[in-house]
């Protein structure tokens, strides 16, 4: 894989922000500005909406270098004003969300179309593991930095931000030098990556109706479990090593999960991580205690990390060259149902009906998915598609 240690590096780096927002970002909103906390979270999910087509337009236009150090920079720009003014944080994390989701959008898409090219795509998980180290490393560290001293939190957000911008223009550099600007168009994929498209557009985007289901699922139970945490008298600390420790996990299977989906196609990959799903769903009100809950969180973190480049896989064999746009298409959705969740759950859900209103959610939209996924495994037609 060309430039592999720059790309790991910008995945790390960039999940150690995620880590440390998933753990801990949603409490300290709602603590330090509980008005205007419904609206930024809404607003952080409503960003990505506008930032992939921003940088879709800059990719085309100025090439997938200067593009990406663009974007680092404004997720730097945005929690270095936070760092300074904690509390702007309401208003400079969408815009560091907007930032960041562009610039992450751009890396994936541009990593498995160069995968694509040469029939690699199952290799994806090979450098976006390392996402789920930074992911680790961040929410358990800050965990322990955040049960010493509570305003850390923008600080550290700071600090990642920096290392972020770094590793954007180290990756950069090392792609410009290697001529690996500027999109292009995906060349045939080899016989070790290839799949026939399903024939039918309704068939497709119904596909991709089932990913945005299980991303939504996913988004919303990712961004309220370190809140529901909390809510249970748990601290800093263990909360923080909650939402990491399960990673490892799912580092594990993006690490060797390529030799699996080689051997099996993407979809039934993505039934049995539906299925799984769903059950830590179902079992989460039920457990609020870490011998319990650490189980559950690890089994998500496993079949995520099959889900996530299955579902990748999927949508660019069926969707081809409009890979970019479909990938859009669907977490357009899933993060646009996110937004509204998350401004009800703010507002009145949790407080009406309890943090299981909210993972029942997650829950529901699993089962969905699992149904569309055995159908597609049943049907002959489609069977022939992969």
């Amino acid at each position: 894989m060309p430039h592999y240690r720059q790309w790991s590096a910008a995945f790390a780096s960039y999940f150690t922000i995620l880590g440390l927002w998933t753990a801990f970002g949603p409490s300290a909103l709602m603590a330090s500005n509980p008005g205007a906390a419904p609206a930024a979270l809404a607003a952080m999910t409503l960003a990505y909406f506008v930032a992939t087509p921003f940088v879709g337009a800059l990719w085309k236009h100025l090439g997938f270098s200067s593009t990406l150090v663009l974007m680092g920079a404004g997720v730097a720009l945005s929690l270095c004003a936070a760092a300074l003014q904690p509390h702007w944080l309401a208003w400079c994390v969408p815009a560091a969300f907007f930032f960041g989701s562009g610039s992450y959008t751009l890396c994936e898409t541009k990593m498995l179309e160069d995968l694509a090219r040469v029939g690699q795509g199952h290799a994806f998980g090979r450098a976006r593991k390392w996402g789920s180290f930074g992911f680790l490393a961040a929410a358990s560290l800050g965990g322990a930095v955040f049960s010493l001293d509570g305003q850390g939190f923008t600080v550290s957000l700071a600090l990642c931000a920096l290392a972020y911008f770094a590793c954007c223009v180290a990756l950069a550099v090392a792609c410009r030098s290697g001529g690996a600007a500027g999109q292009g168009e995906p060349a045939a994929q080899a016989p070790a990556d290839s799949a026939e498209s399903p024939s039918s557009p309704r068939r497709k985007w119904a596909g991709a109706a089932a990913v945005t289901g299980m991303r939504l699922a996913e988004a919303i139970s990712t961004t309220w479990f370190g809140a529901y945490w909390l809510h249970t008298g748990h601290s800093p600390l263990q909360t923080g090593l909650l939402c990491a420790l399960p990673v490892a996990a799912e580092f594990g299977a993006m690490w060797k999960g390529g030799k699996f989906l080689q051997r099996y196609s993407a979809p039934a990959m993505m039934l049995i991580c539906c299925i799984a799903s769903a059950l830590r769903w179902f079992a989460t009100p039920w457990c609020e205690q870490l011998w319990c809950a650490l189980p559950l969180q690890s089994l998500h973190a496993f079949t995520f990390g099959f889900f996530y480049p299955a579902s990748l896989i999927w949508l660019k064999q069926a969707f081809a060259t409009d890979f970019f746009q479909a990938r859009y298409a669907t977490e357009s959705a899933a993060r646009a149902l996110t937004a509204a969740v998350s401004y009800l759950a703010a507002g009145w859900v949790i407080a009406s009906y309890g943090y299981g209103a909210v993972f029942g959610v997650s829950c529901a939209l699993a089962v969905l998915c699992c149904l569309w996924w055995v159908k597609v495994l049943r049907s002959p037609d489609m069977q022939a598609s992969y």
